[in-house]
């Protein structure tokens, strides 16, 4: 039984070792990229300070919306709402117009967290509002 467990762990061991190798023969090819790139960019201008170049992160993408869909599909359901809605009703809306089953808790969840997200950040073209004692949503 122990010599068993030894070998499963050496198998793994030498798997994450095989892994690291290869990110590692990865960054060094990356870092002599970057080394030419620093170079080229000192032919062009001799006191460029590439070091200070901002790093860029990329947002993961949404599962369900495209770029600005949820926000024009908000403003869809706002917009034929004949009352300011709760953002649970406006996330059954936009839930509905994209034909998304609401049985999922989960994704229901994440979801709501997109939705009002866009919600806060429509500021310029959406306001909240005070609607029988809670927060609801409406087109200007």
């Amino acid at each position: 039984m122990v010599a068993q467990v030894i070998a499963s762990l050496r198998d793994k061991r030498s798997e994450l070792s095989e892994v690291i190798s290869r990110l590692e023969r990865q960054a060094a090819l990356h870092r002599v990229d970057l080394e030419h790139i620093t170079a080229t960019m000192r032919l062009f201008d001799p006191n460029a300070a590439p070091e200070i170049a901002l790093i860029v992160t990329r947002s993961k993408r949404n599962d369900w919306f495209r770029p600005g869909e949820c926000r024009r599909l908000i403003h869809d359901v706002l917009r034929d709402a004949e009352r300011p809605m709760t953002t649970r009703e406006v996330v059954q809306g936009v839930m509905a117009a994209k034909q998304v089953s609401a049985d999922d808790a989960r994704t229901r969840e994440l979801i709501y967290k997109t939705v009002h997200s866009s919600l806060k950040r429509a500021s310029d073209t959406v306001e909240c509002v005070e609607a029988a004692g809670a927060a609801a949503w409406q087109v200007f």
